[in-house]
């Protein structure tokens, strides 16, 4: 019932019927001899409504074609000439044409000119408003409706991402696991704990769209743990966390690739070093992470390309999407390390 009776209100037709219907009454109640409705008072209000809807429907069509274009002196222009030809109409009718439409009646008028303008500039100043009022609620559905298309694009790119990235993670922690497990490590049961509690952030902590930022950086600790694990002391591995504030949140595994793309392209310099070290922390409502890590001849197990760019490509387009104005990211290549810095402002 209420779809029928919305439908029914957005309709132009009933909405232009129901104008006249009301101005009618009113038009009626102010002109009729006496409380008894009579022919002769319909009559009359018909003569008031016709000058009137001249005016009113001259009026709408010039709003739409010249306002827009930013014509507002020929608008005023065309709009005295219609106000002045609705009070000519109305005398001419009222003096010659009256006899012939309504022939064995006798009509008055009882109006000077500068009444009837008054009373023609009020449906004209009506009629305004209300297509001025309609045109500004169509452009607000209309952008509701573009708003609404744009979020549902970000959420399905948000999904693409994310989509791209579990099965990126799940088989960096598999080849983590299997190395430790190659190597018969005693931390290898171990590591299989930190492996189901990093795969039940994912399932159950990553589908949301905010987490605890404190969840999120104890995700990235399991992480380098297992990383520490897995390389033992082949390589310098370290991460320095340091939250003081407990009660921001952020997207679920926004930093991770930073993190993978440390590890996945970590190699021993010309020094002879070969590490990866990691500084995240919290000031002023705003997260500041660096990512280090040395580059030369890797010496690492290798490890197959992901097609579609998954990495610092994906984390750019979700910082983009999620945080766009409110980050700085960058990555830093000296020749013998890599650095990559993001400051992210939170809520």
């Amino acid at each position: 019932m209420k779809k029928v009776i919305l439908a029914i209100a957005q309709n132009q037709f009933f909405q232009h019927l129901l104008f006249w219907a009301v101005a009618g009454f009113v038009i009626y109640r102010l002109t009729a001899y006496n409380n008894v409705p009579s022919r002769t008072d319909f009559y009359y209000t018909f003569l008031f409504l016709c000058p009137a809807t001249w005016v009113v429907y001259w009026n709408i069509f010039l709003i739409d074609r010249l306002l827009p274009n930013g014509q507002y002196w020929k608008f005023l222009l065309f709009t005295l000439f219609v106000l002045c030809s609705g009070v000519a109409w109305y005398f001419l009718t009222m003096e010659y044409l009256v006899d012939i439409i309504f022939p064995g009646y006798y009509f008055i008028s009882y109006y000077q000119p500068l009444q009837i303008l008054l009373f023609l500039s009020v449906f004209w100043l009506l009629s305004t408003l209300l297509n001025l009022s309609s045109g500004w609620f169509r452009e607000q559905e209309q952008k509701q409706k573009i708003q609404q298309l744009e979020k549902q694009k970000t959420q399905a790119e948000l999904d693409a991402l994310k989509a791209q990235l579990d099965p990126h993670f799940l088989f960096n922690n598999l080849n983590s696991l299997y190395s430790l497990a190659l190597e018969e490590n005693p931390k290898t049961p171990e590591a299989i704990l930190k492996l189901s509690e990093n795969l039940r952030y994912v399932l159950y902590e990553g589908v949301g769209p905010a987490v605890s930022l404190q969840k999120e950086l104890q995700h990235l600790s399991n992480y380098f743990q297992l990383q520490q694990w897995r390389f033992g002391e082949e390589m310098d591995i370290s991460l320095q966390l340091d939250l003081p504030d407990t009660s921001l949140s952020i997207a679920p595994l926004l930093l991770l690739p930073l993190l993978e793309n440390s590890f996945k392209h970590v190699g021993r310099n010309r020094s002879g070093n070969y590490a990866v070290h990691g500084k995240i922390k919290v000031q002023n409502g705003k997260l500041m992470v660096s990512l280090q890590n040395t580059i030369g001849t890797p010496n690492l197990p290798a490890e197959p390309a992901i097609a579609g760019g998954i990495g610092l490509v994906n984390l750019q387009k979700r910082l983009d999407l999620l945080y766009a104005g409110k980050y700085y990211f960058n990555t830093i290549s000296t020749g013998d390390e890599f650095v990559a810095k993001l400051e992210l402002e939170l809520q």
